[in-house]
């Protein structure tokens, strides 16, 4: 009995440390990666209608996105619409779409892959409040999208108009975005008032990296 009750005492003894050390290393919760489901490229609102509908709303409902909804806002925004050239819904100078769109979400914030039409975890805070302007009324968009780009990918050609050429593709992108987001009977408003620096540290940006928009998206407030 006695040799019984001191392997219990070892193994207990043992048993703790471990505990303390696979809860300070246990894994993010929630996959790395996410697959989103294939876009829909026919049908649906009229671009015409879209147009004419489009409004920036600055106050959004509190309901959640599903992933359909978040892919296809994704693939009008930068998604490839060519697989076989990589070319993607919007325009960009010389193809080299300098182009990275961070999605925050009450998950965390992730990066989107056009190839492979999937989402990258790269943190598992929320930074939502931390990169988009607050709401006038409702709640916070239960996403925020944000523009950013890399200049230095042009490398010599053009270096003179790399910056401009990252402005002018988030342009393009977030027209897109807005009006994918009217299609679908959502919200959003382009934010360029933002706090650069701010956004930048809690994304945890490359150096060099712009910061141009950040696109909150979630169902209109209720009226």
């Amino acid at each position: 009995m006695k040799r019984l009750i001191a392997a219990l005492i070892v193994v207990a003894a043992i048993a703790v440390p471990i505990a303390v050390v696979v809860g300070a290393t246990a894994p993010a919760a929630g996959p790395q990666e996410v697959t989103l489901p294939a876009p829909d490229t026919q049908g649906g609102m009229s671009l015409n209608e879209a147009l004419a509908r489009r409004r920036s709303i600055r106050g959004f409902d509190a309901k959640a996105l599903d992933q359909q909804q978040l892919g296809q806002l994704l693939w009008a925004t930068q998604g490839i619409t060519d697989p076989p050239t990589g070319h993607r819904a919007a325009p960009s100078a010389m193809a080299v779409y300098p182009l990275t769109v961070y999605v925050c979400t009450a998950d965390g914030v992730f990066t989107y892959e056009p190839k492979g039409h999937k989402l990258v975890r790269v943190s598992t805070e929320d930074r939502r409040a931390d990169v988009t302007q607050p709401p006038r009324g409702g709640q916070p968009a239960p996403v925020s999208i944000v523009f950013t780009g890399d200049p230095s990918k042009f490398g010599s050609r053009s270096p003179d108009r790399a910056a401009a050429f990252v402005y002018l593709e988030v342009g393009h992108a977030a027209e897109n975005l807005a009006l994918e987001a009217t299609a679908l009977g959502l919200a959003t408003v382009p934010q360029g008032g933002i706090d650069a620096a701010k956004v930048s540290e809690a994304l945890n940006l490359p150096e060099g990296t712009m910061v141009v928009y950040t696109m909150p998206v979630g169902y209109p407030v209720a009226r």
